[in-house]
């Protein structure tokens, strides 16, 4: 590893490749971000069927946080991770303090953070025209995979309360059928936390191809989702990359459904 990637965390650089590098790279990231204890104990091979990458993809994402290969990069990981363990065991209260677990106080602040992050990340203009379109539109469809579904949930019962109806597919088949079956009088709002989704992003895709206006709700603006739709509203992406079926992203899909039927209700 070399002495300018020793100044920064392994953790926090593989989280600025999910933000920063190319996909193909950002997706392998992703997967290391999520799954860290697991990853120190698979081979490369291992790293590549999981991830659905190549084991050069995994090499090149090895060079770009600064080790000269795999096994490098592994053993640092599992270092960073031996030092969090041990740090957290040191954190104990002390007499007469109150007991605060770290793990509830990091997540505590880390939602603290990412809400406070999407109040200046919002463009009031996008969710502005969002709400035109949203109000004009003939019919509106709203996908996510995982959580994400959850945020198209959130959303599309903020807009139902509003008498607005959008509706929700259950599946990436079924999102890509419906896509396929709107016109120029239809609305698609694409929703995934890393912006990669394959499902989500054949939604869009489709939809967009069919004539329809669509919109990506993200974190990264130069995803695949984000370049694939054409209008992009970005959600905050602070604190650590979540594990799968992570509600992370839900409270600042919550802040922005509030602050678009603020924007639909009548004057």
């Amino acid at each position: 590893m070399t002495a300018k990637a020793v100044q920064h965390s392994v953790i926090d650089a593989i989280y600025r490749a999910v933000d920063e590098a190319p996909t193909a790279l950002s997706r392998v990231a992703l997967y290391i971000a999520q799954n860290p204890d697991k990853v120190v104990h698979q081979s490369i091979g291992e790293l590549g069927r999981n991830a659905n990458s190549g084991q050069a993809t995994i090499m090149r994402l090895c060079k770009l946080l600064g080790f000269e290969g795999f096994r490098d990069f592994k053993l640092a990981l599992a270092r960073e991770i031996e030092r969090e363990k041990a740090m957290r065991l040191t954190q104990a209260p002390g007499i007469g303090e109150k007991h605060l677990d770290p793990d509830l106080e990091t997540l505590g602040q880390a939602f603290q953070a990412a809400l406070s992050d999407t109040v200046n990340l919002i463009d009031p203009a996008r969710v502005a025209s969002l709400a035109k379109r949203l109000a004009a539109a003939r019919r509106t469809e709203v996908f996510g995979i995982g959580v994400s579904a959850v945020c198209a949930d959130l959303l599309a019962n903020r807009l139902i309360w509003l008498g607005i109806t959008a509706h929700v597919p259950r599946s990436g088949l079924v999102a890509k059928g419906l896509a396929s079956t709107l016109d120029k009088g239809g609305l698609a709002i694409g929703i995934s936390y890393s912006g990669v989704t394959e499902e989500t992003v054949a939604f869009i895709d489709q939809a967009r191809a069919s004539g329809a206006r669509t919109v990506a709700i993200t974190t990264r603006g130069d995803s695949t989702l984000a370049t694939a739709a054409h209008d992009c509203i970005l959600l905050s992406k602070i604190g650590p990359w979540p594990a799968d079926g992570s509600a992370r992203l839900v409270p600042s899909m919550a802040l922005l459904s509030e602050y678009l039927a603020d924007r639909l209700r009548p004057v």
